[in-house]
C-alpha cells in the first residue's frame, strides 16, 4: 500500500482494534525550501559568534583560523535547524473500515472520525488556481485543516465543523476509497459520495461552506 510507512503502521496497530482494517493512505506534503536560506544564515551567524567567544581554556578564540571547520559546522547547524521544518511537511489521512484518522504522529494528537459522524452529503473535492489554497478560499463558522497547504482538498463536515485535507495530489482515489468504505459500512447516502464530489469543484472566489 502506497504511503504505508512506519508511522502509518504504528497508527494502524494502535487504531486497528477500534476502526478495523486500513484501506487507503492519503499523503499531504510540502517541503519548506524557502526556510533553508534563513536557517543556513542562522547557522553561519551562530558559527561566527562562536569564533569570538573565548573558550574556558587560556587560549584565544580561533577567529576563523580553521575556515573549513567553521564552514562545516555552520552549514550543519543550519541544516539541522531546517530539518526541524520537515516535522511540519508531511501529513497523512488514513481510511479504515470504520472511519478516518488524521494527525497520527502522537496518540494524544490523533483525530478519529467514525463514518456515522461524517455527513456523507458534505464530502467534496475542491481545487483552486495556482497560488491559492482551499483553506484560504473556503469559509465556515468552524473549519480546521488536517493537511499541509496545497491547491487540492477533500472537504467534509463532522463533529459540528468542516475539515479540510489539502494536498498537491489528485483527490479522486481518496474520495473513491471513502465511498467504498462508507458503502461497506452501510452509511446512508454513501452511494452518491463520488458523484457529488467528483470532478473537483473549482473555487475561484471566497466561498462559504455553511
Amino acid at each position: 500500500m502506497r504511503g504505508r510507512n512506519w508511522l502509518v503502521r504504528r497508527a494502524e496497530r494502535r487504531l486497528g482494534p477500534e476502526l478495523g482494517a486500513l484501506r487507503f493512505v492519503a499523503t499531504s506534503s510540502k517541503v519548506y525550501w524557502k526556510a533553508l536560506a534563513p536557517c543556513l544564515a542562522v547557522g553561519f551567524a551562530y558559527g561566527a559568534i562562536g569564533e569570538f567567544v573565548t573558550p574556558r581554556s587560556s587560549r584565544e578564540p580561533g577567529l576563523f583560523t580553521d575556515l573549513p571547520m567553521y564552514l562545516l559546522v555552520s552549514t550543519l547547524t543550519g541544516l539541522v535547524l531546517w530539518s526541524l521544518t520537515l516535522l511540519l511537511s508531511f501529513r497523512k489521512l488514513l481510511v479504515f473500515d470504520g472511519g478516518l484518522a488524521a494527525r497520527i504522529a502522537q496518540k494524544h494528537t490523533t483525530v478519529v472520525f467514525r463514518w456515522p459522524e461524517i455527513d456523507a452529503a458534505t464530502v467534496k473535492a475542491v481545487t483552486t488556481a495556482e497560488g491559492a489554497t482551499p483553506s484560504r478560499m473556503l469559509a465556515a463558522g468552524r473549519k480546521a485543516s488536517l493537511g499541509v497547504s496545497g491547491r487540492n482538498a477533500l472537504v467534509f463536515r463532522a463533529a459540528g465543523g468542516f475539515w479540510l485535507f489539502e494536498s498537491r495530489g489528485d483527490t479522486a482515489p481518496l474520495v473513491l476509497a471513502i465511498q467504498q468504505a462508507m458503502l461497506d459500512a452501510g452509511v446512508p447516502g454513501a452511494a452518491g459520495v463520488a458523484s457529488r464530489a467528483l470532478p473537483p469543484a473549482v473555487v475561484t472566489t471566497r466561498t462559504s461552506l455553511d
